[in-house]
């Protein structure tokens, strides 16, 4: 009896083995299996999927031909305004598609970014897909700066200062299939000219903007592509007043010039990474100097610690956007003559290298009046302007959120059968849409 017990026993354990191996995945299908699971949702079921984004999915959906624009490899980040970002914003016709794209375009980075993987402190300038000539002067794209803090709270920062922070995880860094989505609590500003980011958003860059007026030499440099300023501060230019009220036109225009270095966007990361020890020279606007043939037209960038300095000048504040290019805020006036000026770095300011006038014994000019703030164009209660005034207004004139007011024409494709037929689709190789 009991050897027939052991017998069906053992017989039934086999065949509840077999049963389990018959009803169970091989190991081969069980990875597959936990592959198919982790593999990103295409990105109409992710955008179908999150209540926050509701307002940003149907703007998607009206407007597909921004999917056309999608990189075909590299990966791809979308800024994602939630539904609050949207109202509270100021309000624009969703019906307008070339604004509407250029806004969406705005908010695509053209690469694929893990703001979890990022190093905290450091600031990230990223190109969008935002190239249109209504909207930019900046060739490979209109930049965003974003900034992971030591926290782990993270903001962009877009045109006119204005700041927009990620929402946290799990609403931080979505995978979907090509990239990753990355939901903003307000809608991000395209940069605007230097006329209105100088005078209204950063007003201590006043006296700075004056002088590229007095000297000629504003608005035309806002219409250049690509270029970075280095600008002097108010206190900077009160601190040498005196020395540079006297200048004439052209002479004034060959500092300012030094101030200016073409073709080229570089960011505080691009500044910071060049030789620590000797420093870098940088080509400015100066070009091959004035007529006397005694100015300089390079100006040499070098750090100390964290800070980073042009000549003398210290980087007070550094990657405010333009619509065409950057700027990068200095402690001190440059002087092409004094090219050779090395910092201090152990100092708590830096000598000008203009002498500094009478009542500025601060070296802040805190206690001179601002200079060349008269020659910035009358904005309200103006007297009537004449041809000149009205000439100059017109090249100046942008709206509050930066665009440009001239109309937006030949933005974008036309939508087509063939970008509706991306709605059901793997587009562009990279973004596949799925449910829409």
């Amino acid at each position: 009896m009991q050897t027939m017990s052991r017998s069906v026993w053992r017989a039934s354990a086999t065949l509840l083995s077999v049963l389990f191996m018959l009803s169970s995945p091989t190991l081969a299908e069980s990875i597959t299996m936990t592959k198919r699971v982790a593999e990103p949702k295409a990105l109409g079921e992710v955008l179908a999927g999150n209540e926050e984004l509701s307002t940003y999915y149907t703007m998607i959906k009206k407007n597909p031909d921004i999917l056309l624009q999608l990189p075909h490899s590299g990966g791809v980040t979308l800024i994602a305004p939630s539904n609050e970002a949207f109202n509270k914003s100021h309000p624009f016709d969703l019906e307008d598609s070339a604004l509407v794209t250029a806004l969406l375009q705005y908010h695509i980075l053209p690469l694929s970014v893990n703001v979890s993987s990022l190093e905290p402190g450091p600031s990230y300038l990223f190109p969008t897909l935002l190239t249109s000539s209504n909207y930019t002067n900046v060739t490979k794209g209109q930049n965003i700066l974003l900034s992971r803090q030591h926290d782990d709270t993270t903001v962009i920062t877009s045109g006119l200062g204005t700041r927009s922070t990620l929402f946290e995880a799990p609403d931080q860094d979505i995978p979907f299939t090509g990239g990753f989505i990355q939901i903003v609590d307000t809608l991000l500003v395209p940069p605007s000219r230097l006329e209105l980011t100088a005078r209204d958003a950063y007003k201590d860059l006043t006296s700075f903007l004056g002088a590229l007026y007095k000297s000629g030499l504003s608005p035309a440099l806002s219409s250049q592509k690509d270029i970075t300023i280095l600008a002097p501060r108010n206190a900077a230019f009160q601190s040498v007043a005196s020395a540079l009220d006297p200048l004439s036109k052209e002479d004034l225009a060959a500092i300012l010039k030094y101030h200016i270095i073409p073709d080229k966007v570089l960011s505080s990361a691009d500044l910071a990474s060049l030789d620590n020890s000797t420093g870098s020279s940088l080509a400015t606007l100066l070009g091959g100097g004035g007529a006397d043939g005694k100015l300089a037209s390079r100006v040499t960038v070098s750090k100390a610690g964290n800070n980073i300095f042009f000549n003398s000048a210290q980087l007070l504040q550094s990657d405010v956007l333009l619509a065409n290019g950057v700027i990068h805020i200095i402690d001190n006036v440059l002087n092409p003559d004094e090219f050779a000026e090395v910092p201090d770095p152990e100092a708590k300011s830096q000598t000008p290298a203009f002498q500094v006038s009478k009542g500025a014994e601060t070296r802040t000019g805190t206690r001179v009046p601002a200079p060349f703030t008269t020659w910035l164009p009358c904005t309200t209660d103006c007297p009537e302007p004449t041809v000149e005034a009205n000439t100059q207004r017109t090249a100046t004139t942008t709206d509050r959120n930066g665009v440009n007011s001239q109309s937006s024409s030949g933005m974008g494709a036309q939508v087509t059968a063939a970008a509706a037929g991306i709605l059901g689709a793997v587009g562009m190789g990279v973004i596949g849409m799925g449910v829409m």
